[in-house]
């Protein structure tokens, strides 16, 4: 007893939540609504990590940011050019957000940080319930940890790309799915299509699907609509900006790091996953077939076509790696499944006092098979955590040389005015002098300024001069690793006045 109150009627009474005054009504809304509890939770951690954690957008982010401000300049009248050329391919998802977010000024990259960290969060609260769904609370567990251990999950979550979306309505489409909101589940499809074309097949086949077994006429007609979005979210913004109704397309096809052929897209599914989880998948998904789980040989299938047709586009056309990230999470699932199914299988030839002390056992040391490849790709994550520190540091530096230099109307002398700077930084560098990407390059081959940082994997290759006419270089600033140069002539001659830093004088 404490007081007069008993200690277990309490702990019932705490379990409850509160049952009087509107924090009660909230408490059981939510509880009604366990999604969107899960939504909330994830939506203020991701808030609490961008308050808290010093890691910005990387580049690609960072041009979807620097167009959602170009966008919402034309809506609060100061009219940046707006143009979604000079960057990388055009993504109706994250561009809807960044030019909303863009009427919010300097909050906006971390108003977009939030979006895509919460997609983060979401990506593993979803693997760990697909896990749970199959093989209970540690395949859970499993299933989340792996997802931790795809390639590049650190900086996908740290620096603000799209990835972290695509895992998240990735697992949830399926969840929601398998739980019969099928509407719902086609939405986060429509989402994943937003992020990636790819999902658009899926899409189609699903809508399909909702058509024969869904015949009413809302759902029919939600189903059309939907489909019919993606395409002209994708074509027709750029192409009523400037023309190119493909940008999306061709921005891709201008990209560096494509494997070029099917097979060697396929083969680096084993970079995007360690050795030891794509075995362990693999394994999952022979036991999934032994145990005639429909469900998960449907799943599994799917991830296995998921990566053909990904695979076949690189042959064709384009691919990256990270295109194969859909079917790596159910991967991971089916990876998780493996140690649990193995652990039970043993586990079930010995005594029952024994069974969970020997599943624990056979679970820890299937797991530490796996080791060598973790430590390994635990390193990687060490490294890009310390990457995205950096990246904190030099954007703060970056921006400390512009605001010193007095901005953009001391950069930017005339209409010709451009800059140069690394060319991964370049988007960062527009979106801070609000401009539009066109005025910020990767090399000076007339007179202006360039920001000169060092050759890391964060800001690339520092920006060479490259203009014979141009004989004199002052270092006009510095900021941290930032070098700043005025490039100019140092004497007048025939192609124009001596020591002007607009282009128009060459």
């Amino acid at each position: 007893m404490l007081g007069s109150e008993p200690v277990l009627e309490r702990a019932a009474a705490d379990a409850a939540g509160p049952t009087e005054g509107p924090s009660a009504r909230v408490y059981q809304s939510l509880r009604g609504r366990p999604l969107t509890s899960i939504f909330i939770v994830c939506l203020i951690l991701g808030i609490i990590s961008v308050l808290v954690l010093p890691w910005v957008p990387s580049s690609d982010p960072y041009a979807w940011i620097s167009w959602g401000q170009e966008f919402a300049s034309h809506i609060v009248g100061t009219k940046i050019a707006l143009s979604y050329h000079g960057g990388p391919s055009f993504k109706p998802f994250p561009v809807i957000f960044t030019s909303i977010f863009g009427l919010f000024g300097n909050a906006a990259p971390g108003l977009w940080l939030v979006v895509s960290r919460t997609g983060s969060l979401l990506a593993l609260v979803g693997t760990f319930r697909l896990g749970r769904r199959f093989g209970g609370t540690p395949a859970g567990i499993l299933a989340a940890v792996a997802l931790c251990f795809t390639a590049d999950a650190v900086f996908y979550m740290a620096r603000g790309t799209s990835e972290p979306i695509v895992a998240a309505v990735t697992v949830w489409a399926v969840d929601r799915h398998l739980d019969g909101a099928k509407r719902a589940a086609y939405f986060l499809l429509f989402l994943g299509a937003l992020n990636r074309p790819e999902f658009t097949p899926i899409m189609f086949l699903y809508a399909v699907w909702l058509w024969v077994t869904e015949p009413d006429t809302r759902t029919r007609a939600y189903a059309v609509v939907l489909l019919v979005l993606v395409p002209i979210f994708w074509t027709f913004p750029p192409g009523i900006v400037n023309g190119d109704f493909l940008q999306a397309k061709n921005a891709a096809a201008g990209g560096q790091g494509s494997p070029g052929t099917a097979f060697a897209e396929l083969k680096s599914s084993a970079g995007q996953l360690t050795d030891g989880i794509l075995l362990l998948a693999a394994v999952g998904f022979g036991l999934a077939w032994l145990r005639r789980n429909r469900t998960l040989i449907w799943l599994g299938a799917a991830a296995i076509l998921w990566a053909v047709m990904v695979a076949l586009i690189t042959q064709f056309f384009y691919g990256l790696p990270r295109y194969l990230l859909p079917a790596s999470v159910i991967a991971c699932v089916f990876a998780a499944l493996t140690v649990v199914w193995l652990a039970e299988m043993v586990a079930a030839r010995v005594p029952a006092s024994a069974r969970r002390a020997v599943g624990f056992a056979v679970g820890a040391a299937v797991v530490a098979v796996t080791l060598p490849w973790s430590i390994d790709r635990g390193k990687v994550m060490v490294t890009q955590t310390q990457e995205a520190t950096a990246s904190g540091t030099y954007q703060h530096d970056l921006f400390t040389a512009v605001d010193r230099l007095g901005g953009k109307s001391r950069l930017f002398v005339c209409h010709l005015s451009y800059v140069a700077i690394n060319h991964t930084a370049a988007s960062m560098l527009a979106w801070k002098l609000k401009v539009d990407l066109f005025k910020v390059r990767p090399l000076m081959v007339s007179q202006g300024y360039v920001f000169v940082g060092p050759h890391v994997s964060d800001l690339g290759h520092p920006p060479p001069i490259l203009s014979a006419r141009v004989d004199n270089v002052r270092l006009v600033e510095t900021s941290g690793v930032w070098r700043v140069y005025a490039v100019s002539r140092r004497t007048t001659s025939q192609y124009g006045q001596a020591g002007s830093l607009c282009p128009g004088h060459i």
